[in-house]
C-alpha cells in the first residue's frame, strides 16, 4: 500500500497558522473581516445597507442585528477577534457615516463609508500584519 498524506500537511499548516496568530488573524486572512453593529433596531436597515455595500466591494462582512446592548455586541466581536467593527447609531444614520472600532486600537473615529473602504482596501492589498 502506498501512503499519501495530501491533506495532512495542509491541516498541520493551518494548525500552526492558527496557533501562531492565536486566532487573531490580520485583515486579509480573517474569516470575517468586518462586523456591523447597530445600536438600536431602528438602525438595522442602514446596517444591512452598509454590510451589503462592503460585501459588493469584496469584503467578508457580518451584521449583528440581534436586540442586545452595544457593549455585549462589541465584546462578542472582540472575543471572535474580528479586525474591524462598525458601530452605527442615529448620528451615523443622519450623517451617512460609520464609527470605526479596530480590534487592537479600539475607537478610531467616525468616517464616511468610502473612506473606510479605502482604508481597509489598502490594508488588504498590502497584506500588512
Amino acid at each position: 500500500m502506498i501512503h499519501r498524506a495530501l491533506f495532512g500537511s495542509i491541516e498541520r499548516f493551518f494548525g500552526v497558522l492558527i496557533e501562531h496568530y492565536a486566532g487573531a488573524f490580520p485583515l486579509w486572512l480573517a474569516p470575517v473581516q468586518v462586523t456591523v453593529l447597530p445600536i438600536t433596531d431602528r438602525i438595522n436597515d442602514y446596517a444591512e445597507q452598509v454590510a451589503a455595500e462592503l460585501r459588493t466591494a469584496g469584503f467578508r462582512v457580518e451584521s449583528n442585528t440581534i436586540s442586545d446592548k452595544i457593549g455585549a455586541k462589541i465584546r462578542d466581536a472582540q472575543m471572535q477577534k474580528i479586525p474591524y467593527m462598525l458601530v452605527l447609531g442615529d448620528k451615523e444614520l443622519e450623517d451617512g457615516t460609520v464609527a470605526v472600532r479596530e480590534r487592537k486600537q479600539g475607537d478610531i473615529g467616525v468616517m464616511t463609508l468610502n473612506e473606510f473602504k479605502e482604508k481597509i482596501t489598502a490594508e488588504k492589498l498590502s497584506r500588512s500584519l
